[in-house]
């Protein structure tokens, strides 16, 4: 079946499956994301109305505007570099502590800390409240597990109260940091508050409120989507051993000069090599986002709107109407053959040299397409990129319930609204994933350093 539609409440609702379809609908100017956005930010967000109203005007379309340059680039390249330099603070201490090892209680509470502390601390810069109070980490994840229910913006206190409150304390944390006196913000937090500013709204908690969405867009898929990674890696030793052949040449070790150094050597790496000289990293990451990314893309219909598929037909979506779209098409097995379901890191090895079949080139769509590609998603991969080069180089990893052994891949949870990646599904039992990292011989004192 190519679409289907689904009568909702006297209205329609139209999933498409077909990849014509959905590249047609992805392009279609008469199709809304932004009106998407806008039906539930009240309740997600607990906006005003004034401010609802305010960002359907225009708010929202600046917004975008000042975003999309300063994540690309070289604003998009300090931004990269302060989300990894943090990280590998993180890293430097554990190789600097001594030991041969170090042991995590829980995998994906690890990477989830560690990533939402190094995402943050580029958005929000040394005023970072984060580092002051950790639960706030917890919070931006309590938070986000109840966008489904807050969306519907009905006695959130009583029927989402765990996540309304994660929400409110996140909001007295970083309202202040919007006060229009306040200059310490790093550029693209602090030209996106003065946008905000200039629309008319000059309140820090509603500034606030209105950057959550920027927060929840920073972290939601990049952390589970940087866990698989890990997993998918570590889980095959062989694959770790190609991968440190291919990246150990781009990698700089040099004495350290400075005296208060932790380690005895700094590593340098050029975010630039991980982009053009590493081909079956990018091979492997995109073979995890292929099969972890659970995307639903969904559109308003501003006015009638007919979509052709390849054949030729026509079909009219009505306005009014909300069209679903989900990334079923990554699973296909006439474009990704009969190992559709296998992780195969050499699948997108041919993608760089435009080799790959314009069929894979069509359905491959973690990040959305036509008119509402994600802005944030090369952000996204040069964090996990780095974050696997500085582990895959440091640390051997041991699953931790049976050392010695390779860590599991773990059983994908199907996404939520709001998110476009599963979680493993562990989490929903209160399990966890523990690990060992065994410190790799040579890499003791290692102090690692990004570059552009």
């Amino acid at each position: 079946m190519s679409i289907a539609t689904l009568p909702i409440l006297g209205a329609k609702m139209y999933v498409i499956w077909d990849t014509a379809l959905i590249q047609a609908g992805l392009r279609a100017r008469t199709m809304s994301f932004d009106a998407i956005m806008l039906q539930h930010a009240q309740g997600l967000l607990g906006l005003q109305d004034r401010s609802v109203g305010i960002a359907r005007d225009g708010l929202l379309a600046d917004l975008m505007n000042v975003t999309k340059p300063l994540l690309a680039g070289g604003a998009l390249t300090k931004i990269n570099l302060s989300v990894l330099n943090h990280a590998a603070e993180t890293l430097n201490k554990i190789l600097s502590e001594g030991g041969d090892a170090f042991d995590i209680t829980d995998l994906y509470d690890w990477i989830q800390t560690l990533g939402t502390l190094a995402t943050t601390e580029a958005l929000y810069g040394a005023a970072n409240p984060m580092h002051a109070n950790r639960r706030l980490v917890d919070d931006v994840w309590s938070f986000e597990s109840g966008l489904r229910t807050l969306g519907l913006n009905l006695f959130p206190r009583v029927i989402a109260g765990r996540a309304y409150s994660a929400r409110e304390r996140l909001l007295d944390a970083i309202s202040p940091l919007f006060s229009e006196s306040s200059d310490r913000l790093p550029e693209l937090t602090r030209r996106r508050a003065e946008v905000i500013r200039s629309s008319g709204i000059q309140d820090p908690r509603e500034i606030a409120r209105i950057e959550l969405a920027l927060l929840h867009g920073a972290t939601v898929n990049t952390i589970p989507t940087l866990f698989w990674t890990v997993t998918h890696v570590f889980a095959r030793p062989e694959l770790v051993a190609r991968l440190r052949t291919e990246i150990l040449p781009l990698v700089s070790f040099l004495p350290l000069t400075n005296k208060g150094g932790k380690g005895e050597k700094q590593a340098q790496v050029s975010l630039r090599d991980l982009d053009t000289a590493c081909p079956l990293l990018l091979s492997t990451y995109r073979e995890v986002v292929r099969l972890s990314n659970q995307a639903m893309s969904t559109r308003h219909v501003m006015e009638n709107t007919f979509i052709t598929d390849s054949g030729g037909r026509e079909y009219l979506l009505r306005a009014g109407s909300t069209v679903v779209m989900p990334a079923t098409a990554h699973m296909e097995g006439d474009v990704w053959g009969i190992n559709k379901n296998d992780f195969d890191p050499e699948r997108f090895l041919d993608w760089e040299n435009q080799k790959a079949s314009k069929d894979r080139r069509l359905v491959y769509m973690p990040f959305g397409g036509g008119r509402h590609l994600c802005p944030g998603r090369n952000l996204a991969k040069a964090e996990i990129l780095g974050f696997i080069v500085m582990l895959i180089l440091s640390f051997d990893m041991e699953d931790g319930a049976n050392l010695e052994q390779p860590i599991r891949v773990l059983t994908l949870e199907p996404a939520r609204l709001g998110q476009g990646v599963g979680k493993p599904v562990y989490l929903r039992t209160g399990d966890k994933l523990p690990v060992r990292l065994r410190i790799r011989k040579g890499l003791e004192s290692v102090n690692w350093r990004f570059l552009a």
